[in-house]
């Protein structure tokens, strides 16, 4: 898989696109388009607005969140909250309980393992 910047772009935009239809339809966005597979993970470009969830959820794999615009409310089992920004990542652990909450809409790269 070879992109350039921009492919990463037309993604972007077709990601946000994707995102504003759902939002308009009265749902919080939470779309994803898949990149491919590279060396045991699945990348996608997602976009997402609102909550994901109401309460953290478990997830299997572990996960790379970068975020490319906007910005992200990550809240663990505990209830800490951790925010991220453009251009920042952070990494969740399988196995932990996590929810996302995306006050605007934001594009970001998310990245698992396979499993």
């Amino acid at each position: 898989m070879q992109l350039n910047v921009t492919d990463v772009e037309e993604l972007k935009k077709k990601a946000r696109k994707l995102a504003a239809a759902r939002v308009l339809a009265g749902d919080s966005a939470d779309v994803c388009l898949d990149l491919g597979q590279l060396r045991g993970c699945q990348a996608r470009m997602a976009a997402g607005y609102g909550p994901l969830s109401r309460e953290p959820e478990p997830i299997s794999r572990d996960r790379l969140i970068w975020i490319l615009d906007g910005y992200a409310e990550i809240q663990d089992a505990t209830g800490e909250v951790t925010n991220v920004s453009q251009g920042e990542s952070i990494i969740l652990s399988g196995g932990k309980e996590y929810r996302l909450v995306f006050p605007q809409l934001a594009i970001y790269l998310r990245v698992e393992a396979e499993g």
